[in-house]
């Protein structure tokens, strides 16, 4: 049996690490053609340091480790170099990393370890991490709070109905008689807050310093002093971010310390803390910006669309009403733009993985460079090609005021020589995808992609996806067969006989019933299965998968039927021509080459034919560069030029323009060009362009590589070198040059792309 976790959906698997991530090395993901997502780690330069083999795949925490997963959903902890720190073990809800421990949580209870892989132990209703040697653990049975050590036994007599965690030998909390005290880390009892006053948080902030509330306003109160540090006259303050608070003062949000004091005055109609000591502020007027504790603006904006939500890794970003994306730094200088982009995700200093244009890309903002992004096509053999379409459909907001909807990719099939197949075959597929699940389409949010295959000359599309979310959520992976030679859309009741069922529930496993056993996927091996798990509070919808051979099917397949014929027979595609050309396949060495300079207009055919292994001529080659360089035709004729020959004005264009210098004297429109002609008339254009001819040493240096050397002429040999490095020419294998050669059309098609 094989238990595959559907990974469609990047935020499905929660690995909790807080903004201290640090680190040059990110997670990425990819989704093959079999549409299963896979997770591995990049650098900044988008180089491959841990290889596309994880399930799902966290951020590094700061203390350098990072919690990844197998395709048998369970979950293990590695260091930066891809070890094993903690080994594969069932899945936990999220992992969480401290300083100095790594706690997986479950349901009920969190199993806690070294950073060194070491378990610690297992704690039922554990909160948090150790703090003076100490765990919060809310018991499952009583739902009351106690505090114990590391072997899991109490820490002091004593349950509470509420309480906090430790921090500098004290915590705060609430007996079982509605009372609030602060205790030290044997149970005693440091203060008592007086009735009727109760802590906004079980925290306790700084050194001393608590929130509380009377049920209507929010003070700030010192439990040392034994006194309030403001008056209740706040109607929210936030919790303490290093040493700094959110104050609300009617409708107006300004900020204070854990003594009391007003950092900025309550002047703000919105606050949020972005982190690494920046808010998120508006003012009256709209604008929005970036603001430090005492109110000073590192970074503001008079219209924007979203952002301003975290600062990570010293960065942050706002959107704009045109789609694009602006990137700013902490100190508030700006960065770069995105255009179509949205939905960015800091990864490191540098890189952030965004959705632009409908694509998943990971991209450097500081060099522009994409360092990975989905592909948007697949080669799927046979000269086949699926092109992904991307399909969004809006449905409203959730309370989170994230949006809700579909976000779905599907196929396009490209390649079948016979067009009309190929348009019922997708037609076909849109109206499956667009269609969606066959139950919750109508109201659910989709999400995921798509995989496809080949087989025989079957091909099978599957969806790959997670219809609704949270508890609930379900996997769709239902699968479409198509024959690529009549464009016939097969069933499973194609392929097996009539009354097969009782077989084939034989040989799934008994534990679930057979009508669970949803979406059967054909393939040339033989029929996959499905069962499909629904999501929980603890756990990914995911899917077990049962492939019954058509060796252990036997009987149960109908061998005669069109469906096992096709998957047993490969596609053959039939020889195609480019561009027309009778002489050229699409099977030829250059065919790419040839296509691409025929749709640019840059060499042409004549009776069908493009002639690839004729040697090409001066004037040919006259009229590609003219053709390549947009030369104006029309002027001043070249000497000696028949003008009422078809190559007149574009050689003489060449002419004009300075690119025949030094070939002049011997040109011949009608003969082959050799390999030194034309590296003396691409050594013009590079010139032209701003290229330097080498140096007489480096000449030298260089030609010293070819046996043939001394036949290169002395006028020739600069712009040869000049041309070696630039790629466009080089020696033969066996190590001559070979100057008075000429080039094949086919050679010359090849060529003129690289200019």
């Amino acid at each position: 049996m094989l238990k595959k976790t559907i990974s469609a959906l990047f935020v499905a698997f929660l690995m909790i690490i807080g903004a201290s991530a640090a680190g040059s090395i990110f997670p990425a993901q990819r989704t093959d053609i079999d549409g299963v997502t896979r997770y591995g780690y990049l650098d900044e330069e988008g180089r491959t340091v841990l290889s596309f083999s994880y399930a799902q795949a966290g951020e590094f925490a700061a203390c350098g480790l990072a919690a990844v997963e197998d395709d048998k959903w369970r979950t293990a902890v590695i260091d930066r170099e891809g070890r094993v720190v903690v080994e594969y073990t069932d899945a936990p809800v999220s992992v969480e990393f401290s300083d100095n421990a790594i706690a997986y949580r479950y349901a009920d209870h969190s199993v806690y370890y070294t950073l060194e892989g070491e378990k610690i132990g297992s704690y039922a209703g554990a909160v948090g991490f150790f703090q003076d040697g100490l765990l919060l653990c809310k018991s499952p049975a009583s739902d009351l709070y106690t505090y114990v050590t590391q072997d899991g036994s109490a820490a002091f007599a004593g349950e509470y109905k509420d309480a906090g965690v430790f921090s500098g030998g004290r915590a705060l909390v609430c007996t079982t008689d509605g009372q609030y005290l602060a205790i030290d880390t044997e149970g005693q009892t440091l203060y008592t807050l007086e009735s009727g006053i109760e802590p906004r948080y079980m925290t306790i902030f700084g050194e001393d310093t608590i929130v509380l509330s009377n049920g209507m306003a929010k003070a700030l109160y010192s439990l040392s002093q034994s006194d309030y540090l403001t008056v209740f006259k706040y109607s929210e303050i936030s919790e303490f971010d290093d040493g700094v608070a959110m104050v609300r003062e009617g409708n107006r949000w300004g900020m204070i310390n854990t003594s009391g004091k007003l950092l900025t005055e309550p002047t703000y109609y919105y606050l949020s803390y972005m982190g690494e000591g920046l808010y998120a502020a508006r003012g009256a007027n709209g604008s929005a910006a970036a603001v430090d504790a005492d109110g000073n603006v590192a970074y503001r904006v008079n219209s924007y669309v979203g952002g301003f939500s975290q600062l990570r890794y010293g960065m942050s970003w706002h959107g704009q009403a045109d789609g694009s994306l602006i990137f700013f730094k902490k100190n508030g200088g700006y960065l770069t733009s995105l255009e179509n982009a949205e939905n960015p995700t800091f990864l490191s200093e540098n890189v952030v993985r965004v959705t632009q244009d409908g694509t998943l890309k990971y991209i450097n903002l500081s060099t522009g460079n994409t360092l990975l992004e989905q592909p948007k096509s697949f080669e799927l053999g046979g000269g086949l090609t699926a092109k992904t379409v991307h399909y969004e459909k809006f449905m409203g907001y959730r309370a989170d005021g994230t949006e809700h909807g579909w976000n779905v990719d599907f196929p396009e099939l490209s390649g079948l020589s016979d067009t009309k197949v190929q348009k019922t075959i997708n037609d076909a597929i849109r109206a499956f995808f667009l269609k969606g699940p066959p139950i919750t389409a109508e109201y659910e949010a989709l999400e995921g992609s798509y995989g496809a295959s080949v087989e025989g000359s079957v091909l099978v599309v599957w969806a790959n996806c997670i219809s609704g979310q949270g508890a609930g959520a379900s996997v769709w992976n239902d699968s479409l067969a198509f024959d690529l030679n009549t464009g016939e859309q097969y069933q499973i009741s194609d392929l097996l006989v009539s009354g097969s069922l009782d077989s084939v529930r034989q040989m799934l496993p008994e534990e679930h019933e057979i009508y669970l056993y949803s979406f059967p996927r054909m393939s040339a091996e033989g029929v996959t299965y499905y069962y499909n798990e629904y999501a929980s509070e603890t756990r990914r919808a995911y899917t077990e998968s049962y492939l019954l051979t058509f060796a252990e099917l036997g009987d149960a397949v109908d061998t005669e039927s069109a469906c096992y014929l096709a998957l047993n027979t490969p596609l053959v595609k039939p020889t195609t021509t480019v561009a027309g050309f009778s002489d050229v396949s699409d099977k030829h060495w250059a065919a790419e080459y040839i296509r691409k300079v025929v749709e640019d207009s840059l060499m042409q055919g004549a009776d069908g034919k493009f002639r690839p292994d004729e040697q090409i001529t001066q004037a040919e080659v006259c009229a590609t560069i003219a053709r390549r360089l947009s030369l104006q035709t029309g002027g001043e004729s070249m000497d000696g030029i028949d003008e009422t020959a078809w190559y007149a004005e574009e050689v003489s264009a060449v002419w004009s323009a300075g690119m025949l210098d030094g070939l002049e004297a011997d040109f011949e429109p009608n003969s082959m060009m050799t390999r030194a002609d034309a590296a003396q008339l691409f050594a013009n254009v590079l010139v032209q362009r701003g290229d330097t001819l080498p140096d007489e040493q480096t000449v030298e240096e260089t030609l010293a590589a070819f046996e043939d050397a001394a036949s290169i002429p002395e006028e020739r040999r600069a712009a040869v070198v000049l041309c070696m490095q630039k790629g466009l020419v080089s020696g033969y294998t066996d190590g001559n040059f070979r100057p008075e050669r000429g080039f094949t059309r086919a050679e010359f098609a090849k060529l003129l792309t690289m200019i």
